[in-house]
């Protein structure tokens, strides 16, 4: 349950650590504010959208010399973008220099410097749901963001000229007789090609950004599966949206911003897929440690606050914990620990109750109860005795994933201090009974 066992734990699909994942990743989404970064990131899009195409086109037309047939259908393609770019003239200036001079050189470094403004709106969105375990790496952080970049851009250019390649071959004469008895396939097998490449791009890039964007080395497995949701609920959104959505309304009544809100929606909806999956992946990655720090903050049944009533419903059951190595049966009047013990383990109870003598000071606990865990904090012997007044199951957390709790966990450390605080507060004056 430490750290370094997140990113190798298997854990028991129930239908407790599925609405035990929900929760956690919708009240992290809310507490990092990621719907605030899901705007940013969609208003750097729109602000490094035309730097980006720029770069493809110019990458495509001066250095790999696209056909005129590449050429004519971004033309087509980019007719949805005419408010904002004028695609014709800036193909038609990019053919018409033929030599690459200190002022070009200055000029790509300025759209490169604009496009990565996106990439850096990413990183900040990923840091602020990764930042407490991953490392502090300012000059990694800036080398994945220009190689973000140039890796989209290339990725861009290599599904183009590929895809691009497939439609000319299914343009010869010997799929004409098709073409001719079925007219519709070459307009549905152009939408398809252009589709394939748009939401290939964006997969690829999604899944990438949550294998090495992250600084925690999430598994590979759970990036590519993140990655397929996201982009998949961003397509039925989108074709959703451009069912029930009147383009034309909006154009009279905004005119050429309908299409930049038009696109500034879209995108909204994009990386609020983008920060809700990557915030699943780190529930995921770092799923044994934040469900012990519920099961440490639990709130207690005398609780009548709603939110409160459906925290303790998810997680009194910690199923991805309840493994044969740390799940101990106990029969009524076993003893857990004895005075004197060395142990500093910190004990849950999932079944069961458990009495605590204190030098015949009783204290009893129940199912969803924490016990032990002084000991553990004050790094001493047990100085009394715990034993199970019925038929218990408990859970035991070793007292280094314990401690490793209290130093990432800054609610369970607040709730710590003040057990400490009560037990210290309770027993001042006494020198004997002074006990743990």
């Amino acid at each position: 349950m430490q750290n370094e066992q997140t990113h190798t734990t298997k854990h028991r699909f129930t239908k407790h650590t599925l609405g035990q994942t929900i929760y956690l990743t919708l009240d992290f989404y809310v507490q990092n504010n990621l719907y605030n970064y899901a705007a940013a990131c969609a208003f750097g899009f729109i602000f490094s959208l035309i730097p980006i195409v720029m770069m493809t086109i110019a990458i495509l037309v001066r250095i790999l010399h696209a056909s005129p047939s590449i050429i004519n259908a971004l033309l087509a393609y980019g007719k949805q973008f005419k408010n904002f770019f004028d695609l014709e003239s800036f193909i038609m200036q990019l053919l018409v220099y033929h030599s690459f001079n200190w002022v070009d050189f200055v000029l790509c470094l300025f759209i490169f410097w604009m496009a990565r403004k996106f990439f850096a709106t990413i990183m900040q969105g990923i840091a602020r749901i990764f930042h407490n375990d991953a490392p502090v790496r300012p000059l990694i952080n800036q080398l994945i963001i220009f190689a973000g970049e140039l890796i989209l851009v290339v990725i861009a250019v290599v599904i183009i000229v590929v895809l691009f390649t497939l439609h000319q071959i299914f343009t010869q004469p010997a799929f004409s007789e098709i073409r001719t008895q079925v007219p519709w396939l070459a307009t549905r097998f152009s939408t398809i090609i252009l589709n394939l490449f748009s939401y290939s791009l964006i997969f690829i890039f999604v899944t990438i950004a949550y294998r090495f964007a992250t600084g925690t080395k999430p598994p590979l497995k759970i990036c590519v599966i993140c990655g397929a949701i996201c982009t998949g609920l961003f397509f039925i959104i989108s074709k959703l949206t451009s069912i029930f959505l009147n383009v034309a309304n909006y154009n009279f009544i905004y005119g050429i911003l309908s299409n930049a809100m038009i696109l500034l929606f879209e995108m909204y909806i994009f990386f609020t897929l983008f920060l809700t999956c990557a915030q699943v992946i780190y529930v995921f990655q770092f799923f044994d440690t934040l469900l012990l720090g519920e099961l440490y903050l639990l709130p207690g049944r005398n609780d009548i606050d709603i939110l409160s009533i459906v925290r303790r419903i998810l997680f009194i059951t910690p199923d991805a914990l309840m493994r044969n190595n740390n799940v101990i049966e106990y029969k009524a009047d076993d003893i857990i620990y004895g005075k004197n013990d060395n142990s500093q383990d910190a004990y849950y109870v999932a079944a069961g109750t458990v009495i605590l003598n204190r030098n015949e000071n009783l204290t009893y606990y129940d199912r969803g109860d924490f016990f032990g865990e002084l000991t553990c904090i004050l790094d001493t012997e047990r100085n009394g005795e715990a034993k199970a007044a019925t038929d218990c199951k408990i859970v035991r957390i070793e007292a280094a994933t314990f401690r490793t709790l209290l130093a990432k966990n800054p609610k369970t450390t607040a709730k710590a201090l003040s057990q400490l605080s009560n037990y210290i507060a309770k027993f001042y004056g006494r020198t004997e009974d002074f006990l743990l």
